[in-house]
């Protein structure tokens, strides 16, 4: 596909956040502002530093050592296991009310691939297809026909919202079964009520596995 067509992308942040927002709860991002988020991600297959760096379009390796408190001697071509967590870094930008990575990753179509294998398989439910297709509905005009070369852009959810008057990092935690928002609160050291309040949620019951779930990180 000619590059080119990646140049719409500013004009998609402004039009399609809130149809990239229908298939699942985003992250609210009251202030039009930019900023640096983190996301968690678990590969399915074994992989390396560098593969998850070009997935996520992080711009330096320092990067994604840093957030995963590595060496900046650690080389590249690290293996990263099947499910073994890393910290991504993203771009994060606040547009009408809601934090989408900013204009990054930019995802190049495979053979045997759909928006729901890159949605679930590649991105491991850090966005879904839904919101991969309103993102690029100028790009790919029928979300069923996408062809090898392609690049997507693809949306993740991240925040640059101040809370409780405080400065944080927003972390993309990816709910699992039997999380709870106590054991939550507890792993990254927070209070219950405050991811209640982040997350619009009122219980436990509101925790769906394989979503995306807002957390703060103070310094």
């Amino acid at each position: 596909m000619p590059n080119h067509r990646l140049t719409f992308l500013p004009v998609l942040l402004l039009c399609l956040l809130p149809a990239a927002s229908t298939a699942q709860p985003a992250f609210r991002c009251s202030a039009n502002a930019t900023c640096r988020s983190l996301l968690g991600y678990k590969p399915t297959n074994a992989t390396t530093l560098s593969a998850v760096q070009t997935l996520f379009g992080v711009k330096t390796l320092r990067l994604l050592l840093g957030a995963n408190d590595l060496p900046p001697s650690t080389p590249p071509t690290t293996a990263i296991s099947p499910q073994q967590l890393l910290r991504v870094p993203i771009p994060c930008i606040c547009v009408n009310g809601t934090g989408v990575s900013n204009k990054v990753p930019i995802y190049t179509v495979q053979q045997g691939d759909s928006l729901s294998v890159i949605a679930t398989s590649v991105f491991m439910r850090l966005v879904t297809y839904q919101q991969i297709a309103a993102a690029n509905s100028r790009i790919v005009p029928d979300p069923n026909e996408i062809e090898p070369g392609e690049k997507l852009w693809i949306p993740l959810p991240c925040s640059c919202e101040d809370v409780e008057g405080e400065k944080v990092v927003h972390y993309t935690h990816l709910v699992e079964a039997g999380n709870s928002v106590e054991g939550i609160a507890s792993e990254f050291g927070t209070s219950n009520e405050t991811l209640y309040r982040l997350n619009g949620i009122a219980s436990d019951r509101q925790l769906i596995a394989g979503t995306p779930f807002d957390v703060p990180l103070r310094g």
